[in-house]
């Protein structure tokens, strides 16, 4: 059950002896075991709206600083494009210098962004190696980096018609390929390290598993999207040629022509 406490009240609290006491218990610990529990909270993502402007002067409250600057950033985040990229992501770091609680949810929603907005993953990379610079905290950015993937393995889907089905299993073919990318783009960067390569090996020997269409066919999308990405028009390593070829006895056709078009580099 969560407790709220109205702002009158915390002064009292945070002078009461147990609050003191619990408080001088996590300073004898190690500081890096409180700051990892403090990044395992679930993010609030509904932030934004402990600030929202309301018409009706009744009801009218100030608008937070913190609110007009995650609004601005999302603002910022869909203007992204090859010709300002490199202006308006400076801009964003500047704004956030000072706003370190923010970062965690900066970071989600750059994540989020790059699942559905593929062809933006260099941007979007871009902006997280400033915000890394400022911030420096490869942990939290590989933490998020896991907990989307997690998600997106998740096989629970919306069955409820045949239509959003189908939907849902776009969104989560369409969110995985994303993140190739994503990843992929940060590795070369040298934001993460050692994540592309057992990506390719998973999605390699997920396929010699028997999996429904629906799922090959997604691995294969997934495979061509960092083949791509890794080896553009040059020939595959011979150690994952071997492997494809293997993978392209399957029955699905569709499967089996995109196997193809990755030994052909087309």
């Amino acid at each position: 059950m969560t407790t709220h406490y109205s702002v009158d009240s915390l002064i009292k609290l945070f002078l009461s002896d147990s609050f003191t006491s619990e408080k001088n218990n996590h300073k004898s610990n190690n500081v890096s075991d409180v700051v990892n529990f403090l990044n395992s909270i679930e993010t609030n993502k509904q932030y934004y709206r402990t600030g929202i402007l309301v018409k009706n002067p009744k009801y009218k409250k100030k608008v937070s600083e913190d609110t007009i600057i995650i609004k601005e950033f999302k603002t910022s985040l869909n203007k992204l494009s090859s010709l300002n990229y490199k202006k308006i992501c400076p801009g964003i770091v500047q704004q956030l210098k000072d706003k370190i609680y923010l970062y965690p949810l900066i970071i989600e929603t750059i994540i989020e962004y790059s699942m559905t907005h593929h062809t933006y993953s260099k941007y979007y990379c871009y902006l997280i190696t400033l915000l890394h610079k400022q911030f420096n905290n490869y942990k939290l950015i590989e933490e998020k980096l896991e907990k989307f993937y997690t998600s997106i393995q998740d096989n629970s889907l919306d069955s409820s018609t045949q239509y959003s089905l189908l939907c849902s299993t776009n969104k989560k073919t369409d969110q995985l390929i994303g993140y190739c990318m994503l990843l992929h783009e940060l590795e070369i960067n040298d934001i993460v390290s050692n994540k592309i390569y057992p990506l390719l090996d998973t999605l390699i020997e997920n396929m010699k598993n028997p999996l429904s269409e629906d799922s090959m066919y997604k691995s294969v999308l997934c495979l061509y999207t960092l083949c791509n990405q890794m080896y553009g028009t040059k020939s595959l390593p011979e150690n994952y040629l071997k492997e494809i070829e293997l993978l392209k006895n399957t029955k699905f056709m569709k499967v089996k022509f995109k196997l193809m078009d990755i030994i052909e580099r087309r």
